[in-house]
């Protein structure tokens, strides 16, 4: 699932040999040790120290901080590209998240938000809703895209968007059930399964289409 959406925003930005890359919100560094393998010079931040450790370990010779995306330890101007995969929107002020992220731009250089597309695009999230994950209605949405709005709002230049299908295969029931209880879910078994019956396959898997989002932004209007 996350393998496409690297490749896509890796194409889309020109990441490649020797291009120095800061990925927000790294987590466990999957997407620099992607990015690494494609000869980058990557660095990561996130506010986890587990995640950042994990990081530390997974892509030898990466450079890792914990730090917060809109207080970002770097200079101006040090990065040829930065990337936020499902990171932005978790931002505490994703608006300058976004322009400190276009402060460590280099000129010409590439910002990459990416994130799941909207609830139209988005079964796992129809999903979630029927079951009331998160106290969540359907008519309680937001009219418009958060991120979509912060991006605007920064006057940072849109090079391009895009999307990629990423859709999420869940093996059996249990494993449904597990998936909801580690992302914090709390639902009864059968409500879960009778929810999730129209997502059921014939062999008894589940498979929720969805779609990653993502803007390749440039240097600000």
């Amino acid at each position: 699932m996350a393998a496409a959406v690297w490749e896509a925003v890796a194409d889309a930005t020109g990441l490649g040999e020797g291009t120095s890359l800061l990925d927000l919100g790294c987590g466990d560094g999957g997407f620099c040790a992607f990015a690494a393998r494609r000869g980058a010079v990557a660095h990561g931040l996130d506010v986890d120290p587990d995640a950042i450790a994990r990081a530390l370990d997974r892509v030898p010779g990466g450079q890792f901080q914990i730090g917060l995306m809109e207080n970002l330890p770097w200079a101006d101007a040090s990065f040829d590209v930065v990337t936020a995969f499902n990171a932005a929107q978790y931002a505490l002020d994703t608006e300058l998240a976004l322009i400190e992220a276009g402060r460590v731009l280099r000129p010409g250089g590439r910002l990459a938000v990416c994130k799941w597309g909207p609830p139209a695009a988005n079964e796992f999230f129809a999903f979630l809703l029927s079951i009331g994950a998160g106290g969540v209605r359907d008519d309680a949405l937001p009219m418009t895209d958060p991120v979509e709005d912060a991006i605007l709002a920064t006057r940072l230049d849109v090079v391009a968007t895009g999307g990629v299908p990423a859709p999420i295969e869940i093996a059996d029931d249990d494993a449904l059930q597990a998936s909801l209880v580690s992302a914090g879910v709390a639902a009864a078994p059968a409500s879960v399964i009778a929810a999730a019956a129209r997502w059921r396959q014939s062999d008894g898997t589940y498979r929720f289409e969805n779609q990653q989002r993502y803007w390749i932004l440039g240097s600000a209007r």
